[in-house]
């Protein structure tokens, strides 16, 4: 696919993954590929368990251009020339905006997905119901303590 621009993506405090946006100028598509599968390290072989740990990939000649990596979805931008990205305010999310033509293209990503984010099961009832519960023991540590250090300083 011919290139009409190309875009890295930015987060909050550079701890999320970097990914590399490109915008195709034929068939209009953003997307995105992983920084590991450009690294020039990448064993011809099979990775040893140390290279795997660093998270290096084998190497290929080709790059894998699957759907799941288009961030534009169905949606067609025609002759996109700039691609902007900037930080979110979740670090496991950027924004981009894919400029030109007539089209203008904006979306959220999440590069690393959401490490950062509450699952919808997560029990706040209970969270509150521990911060409470720590909130009354500490008043009681300091109430005692301070009557502890009173009648020490009386004797």
């Amino acid at each position: 696919y011919p290139v009409s621009a190309i875009g890295v993506t930015n987060t909050k405090a550079g701890i999320s993954s970097k990914n590399l946006l490109l915008a195709t100028g034929v068939d209009g598509r953003i997307v995105k590929i992983d920084r590991r599968l450009l690294d020039p390290r990448r064993p011809f072989g099979e990775p040893k368990t140390t290279e795997k740990m660093e998270g290096l990939l084998q190497y290929s000649p080709l790059l894998p251009l699957s759907p799941l990596y288009v961030e534009s979805y169905s949606n067609n931008i025609e002759s996109a020339s700039i691609l902007i990205s900037t930080a979110a305010n979740l670090e496991s999310q950027t924004l981009i905006m894919a400029l030109g033509g007539p089209d203008i293209f904006f979306t959220r990503l999440a590069p690393s997905n959401g490490f950062d984010l509450l699952p919808d099961s997560f029990n706040k009832l209970l969270i509150l119901m521990v911060m409470i519960g720590l909130y009354m023991v500490l008043r009681t540590l300091k109430n005692t303590s301070e009557k502890k250090f009173v009648t020490l300083f009386w004797s």
